[in-house]
């Protein structure tokens, strides 16, 4: 039997197939004990089961159904092709469903789970963190601009997590001018590991220009006081989640690459996150189309598309994250940088240039990945 299964957030469709393709029987059930029973009283030790990918949604069920059944997910991009061909002129959940178990009878090649959903739910909360971290420095610096505009112009600020302690216990002008120099010191290097370019000199001229500043002096204090604990607060959860990474991506066969060049703890925890095990490719070509840094092309005949584009239906996690890594490069003058200039010479479009080093890069990841396995 061939069992379809379309997950939505608090209810699944299921249609069950015999094997002439024949429906046996069609349900709903809730995400929840009794829902989750009800489906298994449908099903045997041979159906074969298959979901689509939706989020969070599938991964309960997928749960219940690992282990006991033949559960596998199917291919979101190759699923809806397959039901406007099926299908064209219905779209409802019992119509999908039908669809996923009619595509089951065609044995096409079924997607296995990503492995590391936990290095993959961190990689995600970091990014939402940075996020959030960037627009609260961006909060921080404007209200700064208003109580104390000189700080960020002649003072280095770029340790913003010390300023922001030392900012908390002193708030205005008024009040940094009113402490003595060691306390400004001590504030400054109090929550820091080390001091690194603050030293007594730094608090004392950071007094002098206090007595001198032009800020608001009546300007409530209180949002300002917020933001910086929330400021603190996102910066040391983007530090934990950035150790509790590279934790976890040195418990898979992965972890040697951090000591290769190019790859840190982001950039590698991002790429196994989102793929598992890149064995799942068996060439490099599906892991850039995977990604969508795949060329899209159209020709009929002798009519040949001058403009191609890149497909973009992959992982925009990994897309973004591969042309990061080429600015990176760029940057640092590697010899993925030579390999962007000597095409932009050649009078290719900056942004071409970009998209092929990317997918350069994609290709070089592919095979260090591989390489891990093989060692």
């Amino acid at each position: 039997m061939y069992c379809g299964i379309d997950v939505s957030k608090d209810k699944s469709n299921v249609c069950i197939l015999d094997k002439d393709k024949k429906i046996i029987v069609e349900f709903e059930i809730r995400h929840n004990k009794e829902g989750f029973e009800k489906l298994e009283q449908h099903l045997t030790q041979d159906t074969t089961i298959a979901m689509e990918t939706t989020s969070s949604y599938c991964r309960a069920l997928y749960s219940f159904l690992k282990g006991k059944y033949q559960v596998s997910y199917v291919d979101n991009v190759q699923m809806k092709n397959f039901t406007r061909l099926h299908h064209p002129h219905r779209k409802n959940d019992r119509v999908d469903a039908r669809s996923i178990a009619e595509y089951l009878t065609f044995d096409f090649k079924k997607i296995n789970p990503v492995k590391n959903d936990e290095l993959k739910d961190l990689v995600r909360l970091y990014y939402k963190s940075v996020k959030q971290l960037s627009r609260h420095k961006h909060s921080f610096k404007s209200q700064l601009s208003i109580i104390f505009p000189e700080l960020e112009k002649n003072f280095y600020i770029k340790r913003t997590k010390a300023v922001a302690y030392m900012l908390i216990k002193y708030p205005t002008p008024k009040a940094i001018a009113e402490a003595t120099d060691e306390e400004i010191y001590q504030a400054l290097i109090e929550k820091l590991n080390k001091t690194s370019k603050f030293t007594p000199d730094y608090a004392k001229r950071l007094r002098a220009v206090a007595k001198e500043s032009v800020g608001v002096i009546d300007y409530p204090t209180s949002c300002f006081l917020y933001t910086l604990k929330l400021l603190l607060f996102y910066q040391d959860l983007v530090d934990d989640l950035k150790k509790k990474m590279e934790e976890k991506v040195k418990e898979t066969p992965y972890g040697p690459l951090l000591n290769e060049y190019g790859y840190n703890a982001i950039s590698l925890s991002s790429i196994v996150g989102e793929i598992g095990d890149v064995r799942r490719f068996s060439n490099h070509k599906k892991f850039v189309k995977y990604i969508g840094l795949d060329v899209s092309e159209k020709q009929s005949g002798s009519s040949q598309s001058v403009n191609c584009y890149i497909t973009k239906q992959g992982n925009k996690y990994l897309r973004h994250l591969f042309y990061n890594m080429v600015l990176n490069h760029l940057a640092y003058k590697t010899k993925y940088a030579e390999f962007f200039y000597r095409l932009k010479e050649s009078g290719k479009h900056a942004k071409k240039c970009m998209v092929a080093t990317a997918r350069k890069l994609a290709i070089r990841a592919y095979f260090d990945l591989l390489k891990c396995h093989n060692q």
